[in-house]
């Protein structure tokens, strides 16, 4: 074994011992040296990316320095989709909705049956409200998987949200009305009177 290989096994057990900064540091320094090597490339992206989902984990929440090492992904592979919309999700736990719509279409331009893109520009539009616009996307997402139970039940929550949503719009519109027993016509639920035959209401 040469000394690059010997760095190579170093690295790789580094990553598999979640001791992710010390294996990237190696790998970046061999990318360095040999920016030809696939084998390099190709761990230095693995373990950027193990080191990226790592920090975004619910219970780690560095969601700072993962778009950090999901950008350094997309330097050296720029149409790595999986790691453009990783940094999307990072974008989003941080508030930054904006980035995290860009992300997320950047990489349907890249990969346009990427059902979890769809999946999560549908929950942007849940987070602010647009709930026919999130209904789309969820959709746009079933039909890539109708499988896919995130999908699946976002879709089934955005429904009964909307369905909600038309009950309180019809209720008060309901009460707002009375109808005359004797002709059948619409009145407003002050009238004494129908508007129509003159009768009491």
């Amino acid at each position: 074994m040469n000394n690059a290989e010997d760095l190579l096994k170093k690295a790789k057990d580094l990553k598999n011992d979640k001791k992710y900064e010390e294996s990237i540091e190696i790998l970046e320094n061999l990318f360095n040296k040999q920016p030809h090597s696939e084998e390099i490339k190709k761990e230095l992206i693995s373990a950027l990316f193990s080191y990226g989902i790592y920090l975004s984990d619910e219970f780690i929440q560095e969601y700072e320095k993962s778009i950090i090492n999901f950008n350094k992904i997309i330097e050296i592979e720029p149409d790595n989709y999986r790691a453009i919309y990783n940094l999307g999700i990072s974008y989003f736990n941080l508030g930054k909705i904006d980035k995290a719509m860009k992300a997320y279409n950047d990489a349907i331009k890249i990969k346009p049956d990427y059902k979890h893109c769809y999946y999560n520009i549908g929950l942007i539009h849940e987070v602010m409200n647009d709930l026919q616009k999130s209904l789309k996307f969820y959709k746009k997402a079933l039909e890539i998987d109708p499988t896919f139970i995130y999908a699946l039940e976002a879709k089934k929550i955005v429904k009964q949200k909307l369905n909600s949503s038309r009950r309180k719009i019809l209720k008060p519109m309901q009460e707002e009305i009375i109808i005359c027993k004797n002709c059948g016509n619409v009145n407003r639920d002050t009238a004494k009177f129908c508007d129509s035959c003159g009768k009491e209401l």
